[in-house]
C-alpha cells in the first residue's frame, strides 16, 4: 500500500521503523505470556494443568513446540533487532509474514493434540478451512479498503500530520 496512491510518498522508512518496533514488541509479548504460562503450570505442578503440556510434548508435538520457539519468537526477534530491516518495507512485510504463520502454527498447535490424543496428526482439513477462512476474511478486508479513504483529505491538521512525519526521525 506504501507504494501505491494515496500513500506513495507519505507512509517513510520511519513509519516501517515504528510499525517494526510495534512488531518486535508483539513477538517479545507473545514469548512472555507462553513461557510464563509454562513456567507457572509446569512449577506448580498442577496434575489437571500439567496434562495440556503432556499431549504437546510427545508424539511430534515436540518438533512443533520448537518450531515455534524458533521461527515464532527467537528469529523473528533476532530480525527485528535491525534498525535497516525495520525501515525496509519488503523486509519488513516477510518478517511480519513469518509471525503470521507462525501464529497459525500456534493456533493448530493449542487445539490439535486434544484432539490427535497426543499423536502427531494432521489432515487437509487443517490446512484447507484457515486459508478458506483467510481467504474470506482477507477478501471482504480489501473490499471494505476500497470502500473508505485510506488517509483523511478533509482534515484541517492533515498538513501538519504530514510535516511533522518528515522530521520524525528515530
Amino acid at each position: 500500500l506504501a507504494t501505491r496512491k494515496p500513500l506513495e510518498g507519505v507512509i517513510q522508512a520511519p513509519h516501517f521503523h515504528d510499525m517494526g518496533k510495534l512488531l518486535l514488541a508483539f513477538v517479545m509479548l507473545w514469548a512472555y505470556f507462553s513461557f510464563s504460562q509454562f513456567l507457572i503450570i509446569w512449577s506448580g505442578n498442577i496434575p489437571e494443568e500439567t496434562r495440556w503440556y503432556l499431549y504437546r510434548m510427545r508424539g511430534g508435538w515436540s518438533l512443533v513446540a520448537l518450531l515455534l520457539v524458533i521461527f515464532h519468537f527467537a528469529l523473528p526477534f533476532l530480525m527485528l533487532l535491525s534498525r535497516d530491516l525495520k525501515r525496509n518495507a519488503r523486509r519488513l512485510a516477510m518478517v511480519a509474514g513469518l509471525v503470521l504463520l507462525m501464529r497459525l502454527v500456534d493456533l493448530f498447535w493449542l487445539i490439535a493434540p486434544k484432539f490427535s490424543k497426543g499423536d502427531f496428526l494432521m489432515t487437509w482439513t487443517d490446512v484447507v478451512a484457515p486459508i478458506g477462512i483467510g481467504g474470506l476474511w482477507l477478501a471482504y478486508f480489501l473490499w471494505q479498503l476500497k470502500q473508505r479513504p485510506l488517509i483523511p483529505f478533509n482534515d484541517p491538521q492533515l498538513p501538519e500530520v504530514l510535516a511533522a512525519g518528515q522530521h520524525a526521525e528515530h
